[in-house]
């Protein structure tokens, strides 16, 4: 994430926000190089946050200020000891080179065009909505990230609370991972799986997130009432999620 980033908790130091996961991506179709194909990994990420009082206890969701809270997500090697957020377009490759790059090198004109490999919405804000369980949380949900390329991976999540105009730094309060998960190609992909109830609840809502009845059938949509493709891919641009209770509205760091 770059110098914009601190990491704020010291060694020995009791968290004060726990980010932890409750949802796992398994797999996706690798979405390749286009700018409209889109392949949502499966099932959605979901991530939750517990946040402790200043006696270390956890407070309750519905006490918590949710406003200025943010997750981001950038993806990495399985062994989590390499940033693959960055991949080359092989399109522009006038050789044979490697296809994943450092974010952080300078590119001439005359280089291989670099872009992200995790595609969508890498920001999510707070909602506090029930899981399956019907037990109040506070969530970040990403619908609808998508990567270019095949192979292992996971995502690193980290939390944020926006910077008040005073003190523009943005420091990382807590960090999860993600299991490893497989992104397939377009003959090698296994299909999509059931939706999960947690998914479920979720739609029900009023977040924007695909449903399916069965792992073959064609998706439906809570939130507009359409079936998709068999993959369940075809996502509109709409980063606007509505849901009781949410915090900001949804928003990108680039």
């Amino acid at each position: 994430m770059g110098s914009f980033y601190t990491y704020s908790k010291q060694q020995g130091q009791l968290e004060k926000y726990v980010l932890e996961m409750a949802q796992h991506p398994i797999r996706a179709r690798m979405c390749g190089f286009g700018e409209k194909d889109r392949r949502p990994l499966d099932p959605p990420p979901v991530v939750k946050l517990r946040v402790r009082d200043d006696n270390g206890n956890f407070m309750n969701s519905e006490d918590v200020d949710i406003w200025k809270f943010v997750v981001s997500a950038t993806l990495w090697a399985p062994h989590s000891d390499n940033d693959r957020s960055i991949v080359i377009n092989p399109n522009t490759l006038p050789g044979s080179v490697p296809m994943y790059q450092s974010s952080s090198s300078v590119m001439s004109l005359n280089e291989p065009v670099k872009v992200r490999n995790l595609v969508g919405t890498t920001v999510s804000n707070a909602y506090l909505l029930k899981d399956e369980h019907e037990e109040l949380h506070i969530f970040f949900i990403f619908h609808d990230l998508s990567v270019r390329t095949e192979g292992q991976f996971r995502i690193k999540f980290q939390f944020t609370i926006i910077p008040s105009e005073d003190d523009p730094r943005a420091f990382v309060e807590s960090v999860t991972w993600s299991n490893v998960f497989e992104v397939y190609s377009a003959k090698t992909f296994p299909g999509m799986t059931d939706s999960t109830e947690l998914s479920k609840a979720f739609a029900t809502q009023g977040i924007k997130i695909t449903i399916r009845k069965n792992s073959r059938g064609r998706p439906y949509s809570y939130r507009t009432g359409d079936t998709q493709d068999e993959d369940g891919d075809h996502y509109d641009d709409d980063n606007t999620n509505a849901a009781s209770g949410a915090g900001a509205s949804t928003s990108n760091f680039r």
